[in-house]
């Protein structure tokens, strides 16, 4: 028989356990939590990938010079325009809050609810009462964004009665196109030089994509015939020449090369085929070469040698604007000439765009019916090639210290830009290649695409497969499991 001292000691010690144990399980909760609090990953396991925010938008929202707020007007009922992406604008605001901090501020109005407040705002920003809007208001200035605009909607079903259908969602290019503009202290405009043959910007442009994701970074395009003008513009932030078929005239080229020595910003895309004497003049100022030859590579096809004029190339890892592009891959299609880099004093050139093996230039590119396409070391170009490049005149290497500075881009081929044709990686290295000569060098990441509605399509066999498993194989399972169990509880 136990002493009752020594049954109130163990009870004692039982008690001192059990208060140990669950202090222990407190101390160890609440360390789980505060881990979990501020220690956590964040990902995006959708399809699309429909709340990742691209480089370019956190770049954006890191570099916000004023604290924004941001208005969402929204009455998800199917009586508003827009209903549709409420949801989908909601959740990506959130990304933009967590991305922001304390720089962003969200509002969220329903008018069906908050009549007074939709009143306020309605009179402070004249907009209709019948309208799903988003509004960003920074330091006094606003922009509006209308539901209907943040999505592209297939208006098919709207025969049979019903909504239409959201196809593509372009809530990020439009939030993040309004925060830059709004961010600028002054409108850019970029000019797009015409009369030489190149394509126009009018209704039925080959570049119609490229325009609209340029003026989605907060850029006014805008034609230059120099022909008429006689000198670039003093507002100009840059011009572009794209694909010319005819060789400068010689007051467009002075002009250029007064542009060019007063600190300006040129963007050239090459159209090899036509003899352009003035033009690679004017690049090879700036110690960048282009060479007379066109790059391909020869691949054998059973008894056929086929030639393959469509460039992959890859991005150059050092450059401060390709870096970020590693592991994507360049598309040249058509007519590419090779770049010789011969820097000049003052002026310092990089590579952005290479192809490092398989293909080279060929310098009489003419077909030999004898003995077809053959690389010849005495004439031709071996790789490594150089595709792009860029040069800069009174810069710094720092790239925290902006200086004024000339800058050019120049690639040997202008048809990676034209509708039907352009990558998201090419468009990228255009975007980006702009804001650096714009001086926004952290706005040239990867920029913000729409996401495109995902149809997961099966066939009935696939279907009846499913519904297989998850009628009866999985519940099938879990019964057998469990007859199992009881039946070893039982002996």
């Amino acid at each position: 028989m136990v002493a009752p001292e020594e049954s109130s000691r163990r009870r004692a010690s039982i008690r001192l356990g059990v208060a140990a144990q669950v202090v222990m399980a407190s101390i160890l909760l609440l360390a789980v939590n505060y881990a979990g609090f501020h220690y956590y990953f964040r990902g995006d396991w959708s399809p699309a990938q429909k709340y990742a925010l691209s480089d370019q938008t956190r770049d954006v929202l890191e570099q916000l010079p004023n604290s924004a707020t941001v208005y969402l007007f929204f009455s998800p009922t199917a009586t508003a325009p827009g209903f549709e992406v409420y949801g989908d604008v909601l959740n990506l605001l959130k990304e933009y809050q967590f991305a922001a901090g304390d720089k962003l501020t969200v509002e969220l109005i329903d008018p069906m609810r908050n009549l007074s407040r939709a009143r306020e705002l309605q009179s402070e920003f004249g907009f209709g009462a019948e309208e799903n809007i988003v509004i960003i208001e920074m330091e006094g200035r606003s922009k509006q964004i209308r539901a209907v605009d943040m999505a592209e909607y297939d208006l098919l079903p709207q025969l049979s009665g019903e909504p239409p259908r959201v196809v593509a969602f372009e809530g990020e290019q439009e939030l993040t196109s309004a925060l830059i503009e709004l961010s600028e202290p002054r409108e850019r405009i970029l000019y797009f030089l015409q009369g030489q043959g190149e394509p126009s910007l009018g209704e039925g442009s080959t570049l119609s994509l490229l325009i609209q994701y340029i003026s989605q970074q907060g850029v006014r395009v805008v034609p230059l015939n120099l022909s008429l003008k006689g000198a670039v513009p003093s507002d100009a932030g840059g011009v572009i020449l794209m694909g010319a078929r005819y060789d400068l005239p010689p007051a467009t080229a002075k002009a250029l090369k007064d542009y060019w020595e007063s600190d300006g910003r040129l963007m050239i895309l090459l159209n090899p085929e036509p003899e352009m004497t003035r033009l690679r003049s004017l690049i090879a100022s700036a110690g960048i070469i282009p060479r007379d030859d066109r790059v391909l590579r020869t691949v054998q096809l059973g008894f056929v040698t086929g030639i393959l004029r469509d460039v992959s190339a890859q991005f150059s890892p050092s450059n401060r604007v390709t870096r970020r592009f590693v592991g994507a891959e360049a598309m040249l299609p058509g007519g590419t000439c090779s770049l010789a880099l011969n820097p000049v004093p003052g002026t310092s050139v990089e590579p952005m765009i290479m192809v490092e093996e398989e293909f080279w230039g060929e310098t009489e590119y003419v077909t030999d019916e004898n003995k077809g396409v053959v690389f010849e070391e005495a004439k031709d170009t071996a790789a490594p090639l150089i595709l792009a490049a860029m040069a800069e005149r009174g810069g710094v290497a720092d790239e925290q210290i902006e200086v004024s500075s000339a800058r050019m881009v120049v690639v040997g081929n202008s048809e990676f830009v034209a509708d039907g044709v352009i990558t998201e990686p090419n468009l990228d290295f255009v975007l980006g290649s702009l804001n650096w000569m714009l001086d926004r060098t952290y706005l040239t990441g990867v920029t913000p695409k729409n996401v495109r509605a995902f149809n997961l399509n099966l066939t009935d066999v696939e279907t009846g497969r499913i519904a297989f498993y998850v009628l009866v194989v999985i519940p099938g399972t879990i019964a057998f499991l469990g007859i199992i169990v009881c039946w070893r509880r039982r002996r």
